[in-house]
């Protein structure tokens, strides 16, 4: 009855996610994993985990003795990152890793049952992860940015501090916005106050997710350069192999990607002649230069940035000044000087000329009449 009482425990809990079932979970780098055992407290029970394929145990339990171990701590692999629930057996993966990717496998037994649970984990990479695993994410004020769980499910609370965003009261946060199918929490025109660090909590029947991001909000908004000088559209970021898809856009019409799916950088201005060859995009950190800028270049340019973490949306007004009419003027004047010194010293370098020609022509036929100069 004990041993039923268990199993009927685990059916209720997980639904289909049966005996020998694996059960599948996708993660960033950097989140607190924990792995449900929905273990109930029973004397005499053992509890195993491992992971599949190697021998190796990471935490175990053993009520009869009232052992509880996690030698997976003092392995390199993990080195301090497991916690071992006490009371329920479930296995936490703190500040987890990609090399923390594989099929994690539990062991539930008695003296007459064993019942085997799997979860397979997948960890995807995230290049802006700080020591202790929060997600660093820099935008500029004004800026649509989006947050992703990576998951669905009702059971996903978002916090800033101590303040729940689900539904908010306070009226600093009326730009946000949680989606009713995959929780990703998006702000909206984004503001300089709210800089600091979001938390996500993510509960389902086979595990417990915690994800943290450090949301740095800069107030630079626009860009002006005078004519000639060029123009450098900046993403925020000096790497961008975390992002998936980097676009730039005026007037809704895309003028240069990079796109990490097809592995190409891409300047596009077929449908608008221009800025004739005068684009480029950084290959590193994606931002875009427009060199030998025109007054024809000002209006506001839209950047869009994805990665699995978060959805960065960017419009960023140009302005570029013409020169005035007295800046014309000075190189107006500018050049007629230039000529006119030119003129003078041509006439000078021809008659200094003339004369020495007249002077050793007067010599060569012993002329002493002096020569009128």
């Amino acid at each position: 009855m004990r041993n039923l009482s268990l199993l009927l425990g685990l059916v209720l809990v997980h639904g289909v996610f049966g005996v020998d079932e694996v059960k599948s979970v996708s993660v960033m780098v950097g989140d607190s994993l924990t792995l449900n055992s929905d273990f109930t407290e029973t004397k005499g029970d053992e509890l195993q985990w491992r992971i599949e394929g190697e021998s190796n145990v990471l935490a175990q339990i053993d009520r009869e003795v009232n052992k509880f171990l996690v030698p997976g701590n003092n392995e390199e692999r993990f080195r301090g990152r497991l916690k071992l629930d006490h009371q329920t057996g479930s296995l936490t993966i703190m500040n987890i890793r990609n090399t923390d990717s594989g099929e994690y496998e539990l062991k539930i037994k008695d003296s007459m049952n064993e019942n085997n649970y799997r979860f397979t984990v997948t960890v995807r990479d995230v290049f802006f992860v700080d020591a202790d695993g929060v997600k660093s994410v820099s935008v500029t004020e004004g800026d649509t940015v989006t947050l992703h769980t990576g998951v669905t499910g009702d059971q996903i609370q978002w916090k800033f501090g101590d303040q729940e965003l689900n539904s908010p009261v306070d009226a600093r946060w009326e730009n946000i916005d949680v989606n009713d199918q995959t929780r990703d929490l998006t702000i909206k025109n984004i503001r300089i106050n709210q800089s600091g660090v979001y938390k996500v909590e993510i509960n389902t029947s086979s595990m417990i997710l915690h994800r943290n991001f450090y949301m740095t909000v800069d107030g630079v908004k626009s860009v002006s350069v005078k004519e000639g000088e060029s123009v450098i559209l900046h993403t925020g970021v000096t790497e961008i192999q975390g992002y998936d898809l980097i676009m730039w856009k005026i007037n809704d019409n895309l003028i240069a990607e990079i796109n990490k799916g097809s592995k190409r950088l891409l300047i596009i201005d077929k449908d608008n002649k221009k800025f004739n060859g005068r684009l480029q995009m950084h290959h590193q950190s994606g931002s875009l230069i427009i060199s030998d800028s025109e007054t024809k270049d000002c209006g506001v340019y839209h950047l869009d940035m994805i990665s699995s973490s978060h959805t960065l949306e960017r419009t960023i007004s140009v302005t570029v000044r013409g020169l005035s009419s007295g800046a014309l003027a000075g190189i107006v004047g500018g050049v007629v000087l230039l000529v006119c010194a030119a003129v003078l010293a041509a006439v000078v370098i021809y008659q200094c000329r003339t004369i020495s020609k007249l002077r050793r022509d007067a010599e060569n036929k012993g002329t002493t009449e002096p020569l009128n100069n």
